[in-house]
């Protein structure tokens, strides 16, 4: 787990090396998209890349990450969330499945393919990853002990 912990920030750094200043000059149509869709986002912050932007921005207690294409084309998003905000068959069914575990957040994946939910779970012994499809099909995707147990 410490290993795909390190190489995510490792890839997290190396995409923000590669990406140009805040402040870079995001087109016109991709900004109308954005604006259209997201009115309410608060904290907004752009970063450009040679053949796509990543905005991250807060809305309706959310934190969003989105990628746009150079024409405006939302191309996958990322949201961290609150069991409140999951789908409700998918909440009674992790409920229903983990009684004695709780939800500490969500993160819903959107992308052409489809929706994706990852679901940590915590209880006495450690954490628990569940990943859930649109229909609440669930999957264990990662299980760890706390290291102070």
């Amino acid at each position: 787990m410490k290993k795909s912990l390190f190489a995510i920030a490792l890839v997290c750094g190396i995409l923000s090396l590669n990406a140009t200043s805040a402040k870079a000059e995001i087109s016109q149509r991709t900004l109308q998209s954005f604006h259209s869709v997201f009115a309410e986002a608060k904290h907004v912050k752009w970063m450009e890349f040679p053949d796509h932007y990543l905005v991250s921005f807060s809305q309706n207690d959310v934190l969003v990450k989105a990628s746009y294409d150079r024409d405006g084309n939302l191309l996958n998003s990322i949201r961290y969330y609150k069991e409140q905000r999951l789908p409700l068959n998918i909440l009674c069914k992790v409920k229903k499945e983990n009684p004695n575990r709780n939800i500490e957040i969500v993160t819903e994946v959107s992308n052409e393919e489809g929706v994706v939910y990852f679901i940590q779970l915590k209880d006495k012994k450690g954490w628990t990853i569940l990943k859930s499809d649109a229909s609440g099909n669930l999957e264990l995707t990662d299980k760890f002990q706390d290291a102070n147990r």
